[in-house]
């Protein structure tokens, strides 16, 4: 047990370090402003104590006047500490809430430059519960070690002299009983750190479940889940509710500690000075000046107590932070790598050689693929679900790299040329049409950022949605909601392929494009579609085989094999599988 905590401490020493040099040290001339103020905080707080005892002393001795001005000291003592007590609170509040939110920055964009095999692994809700949840709690954890760790121990500090000063006996008195909770309060601290961690995870499973019931509402009112989703959701808030309790209680436990101590500190300290009075070694004055800087001791401690609870479970989640972090992508693109050369005069080929790929590292959704792809050709990729077809679609633009062998493009090995040089010269169409909550042109705009407005309106035009832009409200400027939630399938396909046709890149990806469409709109949409692919290199993966018929090429996959390849006739001539497959589509 002990060599445990001696790896735990050892590793929160490294977690602070690392975070210094990563994040905090930006803001050493605030954090020292910050403990300017800090210091001036603590000794107009630490001063009462002494101007008290000058009160009960010049009251007592009627020879004395001082204590006549000393209200009018306490008074100006008092403007000075709010004054600094509000600018402290200003500094401190702006030194975590720009960690915070550089925090947040950072973990943003490795999210986004992470490898779509690792962000797969946790639900968005994850993501998102790491993002808010967990940044909140180092925030709080930040404030804390600034106000508690720095103000209220320099105030302890100022304190503890002022009582030595007034009585080293009383004193040591004191200091022998508050000891005696660091132990217990120790000890809840690091079982704060295990429940933290445990309901950090139950925030992420909250988000997790909330977000997909809301995405999933429409199915859930199709097949009535309504009761069976609400089940769902009171196991989880049980189980947070558990958990947020567990926390609550061990903070619980911190403050009844320290306040038994403290009030057995108190009773000894005046049972003593009342004795020591009476001998006269003490003045009244003295005693009472020792008991208001006993009793303004307790604040501070209980602070200091509660502290170690707060910045564990503060620890738990910048742990859980720099995991994160710390998980560096696969897909890597050298800064210094050549950009891919694909010349004006024709569309790029695209082979691939002995190409296999793992999602698990333990069964392989690719098994030693070879195809070429003959430049400006349209070829289709077929087969069962499941059979590695969107996997192709995927490697090509390099969101995953191949576990063996090699991706060219032009006879250019795409592993050692830039990334965004490869990507600028793709265009993707999906099933998943990703729409923002922007307006049409500045949706359509991503297609390519540079665009000029006839440019994005000639796009729509041949993506066959400019009518119906033109139908609403603001036009261009209509504003098309969360995910397009005012648009239709079709309309958010139409938007998809208009990206494309601005893009205008030399490659096409047409990731079952139309696979969601009505017949009706699908047929609309190949029309576009057929505008779109001209003068292209393009690869489609399609459910309905009656959409590629016309195809250059079509590959055939069984179970992360390429099977078969050839012409719609050459494959119904010879593959009893494509046969098997063309038969089934068309009854479909």
């Amino acid at each position: 047990m002990k060599k445990n905590n001696e790896i735990l401490t050892s590793t929160n020493k490294h977690l602070i370090k690392r975070f210094w040099f990563d994040f905090i040290s930006r803001y050493k001339i605030d954090i020292f402003i910050a403990f300017l103020l800090l210091i001036i905080v603590a000794v107009t707080a630490s001063i009462y104590p002494y101007l008290i005892q000058l009160v009960f002393d010049g009251l007592l001795d009627s020879n004395k006047t001082e204590w006549i001005t000393i209200p009018a000291i306490i008074a100006f003592i008092a403007i000075i500490r709010g004054i600094s007590m509000y600018f402290q609170i200003k500094q401190v509040s702006k030194i975590s809430l720009s960690l915070a939110v550089d925090i947040q920055k950072k973990l943003t964009k490795h999210l986004i430059n992470s490898d779509l095999a690792e962000l797969n692994k946790l639900s968005s809700g994850n993501h998102v519960s790491r993002i808010m949840n967990d940044v909140v709690l180092i925030k709080d954890g930040i404030e804390r070690s600034i106000n508690n760790l720095i103000r209220d121990t320099l105030t302890i500090l100022v304190l503890m002299g002022y009582l030595f000063w007034i009585d080293w006996l009383l004193s040591i008195l004191v200091f022998v009983i508050y000891p005696i909770a660091l132990k217990p309060i120790l000890k809840i601290g690091k079982k704060q750190n295990i429940i933290a961690t445990s309901l950090q995870q139950q925030m992420e499973m909250v988000t997790s479940t909330l977000t997909e019931m809301l995405q999933g509402i429409r199915m859930i009112r199709a097949y009535n889940l309504e009761k069976i989703e609400f089940k769902r959701s009171e196991g989880v808030f049980n189980s947070l509710f558990q958990k947020m309790f567990s926390l609550v209680m061990g903070r619980a436990k911190v403050l009844p500690i320290l306040e038994v101590l403290g009030g057995v500190a108190a009773a000894c300290v005046i049972g003593l000075a009342s004795y020591r009075v009476s001998l006269g070694q003490l003045s009244p004055g003295s005693v009472v000046g020792f008991v208001t800087a006993l009793l303004m001791l307790a604040q501070p401690a209980r602070a200091l107590g509660t502290f170690n609870t707060v910045a564990q479970e503060g620890l738990s989640a910048l742990r859980r932070i720099y995991s994160q972090l710390d998980i560096l992508p696969k897909v890597i693109s050298i800064s210094t790598a050549p950009d891919l050369i694909i010349t004006t005069q024709k569309p790029p080929s695209i082979s691939f050689e002995n190409v296999s790929y793992s999602y698990n590292n333990k069964s392989k959704t690719l098994s030693n693929i070879n195809f070429f792809v003959k430049g400006g050709s349209k070829v289709a990729l077929v087969g069962q679900s499941g059979a590695g077809k969107s996997t192709i679609i995927n490697l090509i633009p390099r969101f995953y790299d191949p576990t063996l062998g090699q991706i060219n493009i032009d006879n250019q090995n795409i592993k050692e040329i830039n990334v965004l040089s490869l990507r600028n010269k793709i265009a993707l169409v999906s099933q998943e049409t990703i729409i923002y909550n922007k307006s049409f042109i500045e949706n359509i705009r991503f297609g390519k950022l540079e665009a000029e407005e006839k440019e994005i309106i000639q796009a729509a035009k041949s993506a066959g949605i400019d009518k119906f832009i033109m139908s609403t409200s603001d036009g261009y400027n209509t504003i098309l909601g969360e995910s397009g939630n005012k648009l239709s399938g079709g309309q958010r396909q139409r938007i998809s392929i208009a990206r494309a046709i601005l893009k205008n890149a030399p490659i096409l990806l047409l990731d079952e494009a139309t696979s969601s469409l009505d017949a009706e709109t699908e047929k609309e949409i190949n029309i576009s579609l057929q505008k779109l692919t001209k003068n292209k290199t393009t690869i489609t993966v399609a459910h309905k085989l009656s959409t590629v018929v016309k195809a250059d090429q079509i590959i055939l996959f069984d179970k992360g094999k390429v099977v078969g390849s050839g012409t719609h006739l050459e494959l119904i001539e010879k593959s009893s599988l494509y046969k098997k497959l063309y038969n089934l589509n068309k009854l479909n």
